[in-house]
């Protein structure tokens, strides 16, 4: 099909996706930032359990975030072709896709508690986040099945609703967990299992205020028609094989960080300090960086669908332009600000806090690099997402992090004496690296659709 493609007819809408996307990762910080203070005002004890039960739900969180993501990319293709019926299709399959991931989850989350006596954990602090993982078990079937849901609305590009949904839970969360948490308001004192149950009633009730709202869209309503409908499912394979390979590489990266963190320990406590502070601010840009590659998967995927390639190619050049072109903002910021960055953590008239600020000094140097590249990276997996491509960008996530960045890390910091800095400066190396196979691997899908269209 020729295309009548303008750049500014993808700057405004990818613009228009990312930003509420954005807002919605910065949002949902608020979440466990709120149920971190509340715990701290229980117990030490129970700020421990709330520490383990939050990294462990974050870290599966990813798996399932990643794996239903294929929802919006198949929703994002039939949008651009104009076809309803198998975006309903597809909201079906999706939502069912998300009932069955509850099954395993709900049982990790119920029996999970044991494991973290192999972490050097008190049997009060087992006792603890077992509390807590139980009381938030039963609201898992509901964040499942409305992410699902918001998935469908992303896909078909109302990246606005998300954001609106995402505050009211978040809202309702922080309301729901200071009351459960202290006796506010008549109810009992419940401790860190109010923070489960605030969680579980913040989830239901969104998921009760999501559906209304569909039920009651002219909008939205006919993309859900076939939920209640019992028949064969025609999508769900397909959004079982595009998605869980999305699902393995994010827990593939959060492992690198965990293990990133470990290696840094070897080298000091100061050092892991300053490396915590570092990842801190990356995981505050990197959700700024998954909301442009999100926008570039649902652009790209409307214009595939209408069959105009050659718009689909230029948007997710823009898209990755975009990004970048952020990022380096971002990173003179770092360059010029790295002080105030560093008072926020360290008091800098501190002496004893010379050599930590020392060493995130030159962290933050080199993230401000790394962030650059991996605005690429990560907008490159939104590419080749929009052409269902995503056991490549596992592959490519294996070999960056474990393959090139691990390794030269490890030379650098302990046989070259790089320090904490080597680790870094080796994940800019790796990174680059997946750029580089990124961009050939969208070059070469690209032209595949080329050559469909002209056969």
């Amino acid at each position: 099909m020729k295309s009548n493609y303008s750049m500014s007819n993808d700057v405004m809408p990818l613009a228009r996706l990312a930003l509420p996307l954005a807002l919605t990762g910065l949002i949902q910080s608020a979440t466990w930032f709120f149920e971190t203070i509340f715990l701290a005002h229980v117990s030490e004890e129970t700020l421990a359990a709330g520490a383990l039960v939050s990294w462990l739900f974050a870290t599966l969180l990813v798996v399932l975030l990643g794996t239903l993501s294929s929802i919006n990319i198949l929703v994002a293709r039939k949008h651009g072709a104009k076809d309803d019926e198998g975006i309903a299709r597809i909201a079906r399959d999706g939502i069912l896709l998300a009932m069955l991931l509850v099954i395993p989850f709900l049982f990790l989350f119920w029996n999970m508690s044991p494991i973290f006596y192999f972490f050097g954990q008190s049997e009060a602090v087992v006792a603890l986040a077992r509390l807590y993982l139980h009381a938030l078990s039963w609201g898992l079937l509901a964040n499942f099945i409305a992410l699902a849901c918001l998935e469908v609305i992303l896909g078909i590009g109302h990246a606005r609703v998300i954001f609106w949904f995402s505050a009211f839970e978040v809202l309702l969360n922080v309301v729901c967990s200071y009351t459960l948490i202290f006796g506010k308001f008549g109810f009992p004192a419940m401790g860190i299992a109010g923070a489960g149950w605030g969680l579980t009633v913040s989830y239901t009730g969104t998921l009760i205020a999501l559906s209304v709202y569909i039920a009651t869209s002219k909008k939205y309503r006919h993309y859900f028609r076939h939920v209640l409908t019992f028949v064969k499912p025609t999508y769900l394979l397909e959004l079982f094989q595009v998605g869980l390979p999305m699902g393995v590489m994010f827990s593939v990266e959060v492992a690198f960080f965990f293990a990133l963190t470990l290696a840094m320990g070897v080298l000091g406590t100061k050092t892991q300090a300053a490396n915590q502070v570092a990842v801190q601010y990356l995981g505050l840009m990197m959700s700024m960086i998954f909301a442009m590659a999100q926008a570039i998967t649902v652009r790209m995927g409307h214009l595939i669908g209408a069959q105009d390639v050659n718009a689909a190619e230029k948007a997710g050049d823009i898209g990755i332009l975009m990004s970048v072109g952020f990022m380096f903002i971002i990173a003179i910021i770092y360059w010029l600000c790295s002080s105030k960055m560093i008072g926020v953590a360290f008091d800098l008239n501190n002496p004893d806090n010379a050599s930590v600020i020392n060493e995130l000094r030159k962290f933050l140097a080199i993230t401000a690099v790394f962030q650059i590249v991996e605005s690429a990276r990560i907008s490159l997996f939104g590419v080749l997402r929009s052409l269902k491509d995503t056991r490549f960008t596992l592959l490519t996530s294996i070999i960056s992090f474990w393959g090139i960045a691990l390794p030269i890390g490890y030379l650098l910091a302990a046989k070259l004496q790089f320090g904490g800095g080597g680790y870094w400066w080796a994940m800019v190396i790796g990174a680059s690296v997946s750029v580089v196979m990124l961009r050939w691997r969208f070059k070469k899908q690209i032209s595949a659709f080329y050559h469909a269209e002209s056969v």
